[in-house]
């Protein structure tokens, strides 16, 4: 093709053609501009498949950090059920004097209670996508959306753990420190192995029983004392909140994973 318009212009040029001259000088500017359009376009496509392919394993890797925090929450919702049965029935023996309960069954009972369970999500991914800026390769906007939000709703959400957690160990434990033997507490906890769920390493290394205590204990006296029975009432209170506000996380979750599938499967 260029060879063609040389002749023409060689042509032109030596019969003073000006005017075949002037459409071969276009010809050449239009085949060079169509040469490099169709090399941006070529780039482009090139780019948009890299792009799609990135996409599409960080929206894999997205949905199992999200699956696993799911897991996990959905873990902590029903070790904070236990422990806000076991309240309620301290409760129920605090407001029956015939009831008649024994110590072992107060201390197994606290030892459900007492544990804070916190919901401590996996964000690797999320935090790699935000710092380098890849979340543009994710196009659905409504995931976007989700995805910038998730911070700040978990943020919220461990506030309200945080406020529970402090109200435990600075209130509650400290009250039976004073008025009852935490001893015997714990080594129910460990007999009945009721943080091996949620333990990273072998529960064997923690769950070595202390033996329970010699001293006598004066269970009367805890169970007729207001501030056990109002501490009581401040544990059912937050835990009831707390695991209310985990559904609404998991129903968080849940939307983003559906919002992953549809785009993993578009792709």
């Amino acid at each position: 093709m260029l060879r063609f318009f040389r002749q023409i212009r060689q042509g032109s040029i030596s019969d003073n053609k000006f005017r075949k001259y002037f459409l071969y000088v276009i010809g050449e500017i239009i085949i060079v501009i169509v040469g490099i359009l169709i090399a941006l376009q070529v780039d482009n496509w090139n780019t948009q498949r890299q792009d799609r392919a990135e996409a599409q394993v960080f929206m894999r890797r997205l949905k199992n950090e999200f699956q696993d925090n799911r897991n996990q929450l959905l873990q902590k919702i029903e070790m904070r059920k236990r422990a806000l049965e076991s309240a309620r029935e301290l409760v129920r023996i605090v407001d029956d004097p015939t009831e008649n309960a024994s110590r072992s069954q107060v201390d197994s009972l606290l030892a459900i209670a007492l544990p804070v369970y916190t919901f401590d999500p996996s964000q690797g991914v999320l935090n790699q996508l935000t710092s380098t800026d890849k979340l543009t390769l994710l196009r659905s906007e409504a995931l976007n959306d989700k995805l910038s939000a998730w911070a700040s709703m978990i943020e919220d959400f461990k506030e309200d753990e945080n406020m529970y957690n402090s109200y435990n160990h600075n209130h509650f434990r400290p009250f039976l420190y004073k008025n009852y033997n935490s001893r015997n507490i714990i080594n129910s906890r460990i007999r009945n192995k009721v943080i091996s769920p949620i333990l990273l390493a072998s529960p064997e290394s923690v769950n070595t029983e202390i033996g329970y205590s010699n001293k006598p204990v004066e269970l009367d006296v805890l169970l007729n004392a207001v501030e056990f029975e109002n501490y009581l009432a401040f544990t059912i209170s937050w835990l009831s909140l707390i695991n209310t506000q985990s559904k609404g996380v998991l129903n968080y979750i849940d939307e983003v994973l559906a919002i992953l599938d549809e785009e993993i499967k578009s792709d």
